[in-house]
């Protein structure tokens, strides 16, 4: 592993980098001065970006996410989130028509025209989770996932992230509860990193050899490293403080480091 001072060390060397968004551009409240920086320099030197992020949304809405929190609109750029895989997905595929939802309301729109929710599990084909409460645990659901396992219903992530930080706390994510069911026994379904089929959908939108720049070991570092492609750790993400602890624990080394993203 090389550590860096700044992206602009390696970035011209590939044809595009994908970012992850959380611990890497923000922090769930404002952007940080070093991923504007980072973006204009990719923007000036002619390299293409695209973000990569497991938000259970679709992919149009990353846009408008980033501006709300202090991206320059110019720096927008194309997405792929974990809520467009699953839109493609059951867009694709037969899972029953009836659902189960589990997270924010305002996620539900990645289900496609077609599929009919339904308010006891006992009804559902599936079950689909994009969040749980901040400060839940799998404990919280404990009904929700004895029911669905004793159904064998497929449970359907759209955040596999466990948690994410969210200015300097931590907050649950959807990933937290589908890994429970996992753990069970349970037909788990994830749709994002660090699975292989989103990287494959990101790297249509830019081609050529990518470099992946994330803050989490688990999804974004060890996904893209299955993908093929190189990488870049941000240590002041999600494992801010232990950085060089977690890669030391970590199956899979990055291929280059950064404090933080700078460029």
């Amino acid at each position: 592993m090389q550590n860096l001072t700044g992206l602009s060390e390696v970035a011209p060397r590939y044809d595009g980098i994908l970012f992850d968004i959380y611990g890497v551009i923000h922090n769930g409240e404002a952007c940080f001065s070093g991923a504007i920086d980072s973006l204009q320099g990719l923007t000036e030197a002619g390299i293409p970006y695209a973000f990569l992020s497991n938000m259970p949304l679709r992919a149009h809405r990353v846009r408008d996410a980033l501006i709300r929190l202090g991206l320059p609109e110019a720096l927008t750029a194309r997405a792929m989130t974990s809520g467009e895989a699953v839109f493609r997905t059951l867009g694709g595929a037969e899972f029953g028509k009836h659902y189960y939802f589990q997270g924010p309301e305002r996620t539900r729109e990645i289900v496609p025209e077609g599929y009919q929710p339904v308010a006891q599990i006992s009804e559902a084909d599936f079950v689909l989770v994009t969040g749980i409460g901040d400060n839940e645990t799998p404990d919280d659901y404990t009904s929700l996932l004895q029911t669905a396992l004793a159904r064998n219903l497929p449970m359907i992530c759209g955040n596999p992230d466990l948690r994410v930080g969210r200015g300097d706390k931590t907050v649950a994510c959807a990933g937290l509860l589908v890994e429970a069911y996992l753990r069970m026994g349970g037909d788990a379904r994830w749709m994002g990193k660090p699975h292989k089929a989103v990287f494959k959908m990101a790297e249509e939108m830019l081609g050529g050899h990518l470099l992946m720049v994330g803050d989490s070991l688990r999804t974004d570092i060890a996904g893209a490293s299955a993908a093929g492609l190189d990488t870049v750790f941000i240590k002041s993400g999600i494992h801010a403080g232990d950085g060089d602890q977690a890669i030391k624990d970590s199956p899979v080394t990055p291929t280059f480091s950064l404090p933080r993203l700078a460029w």
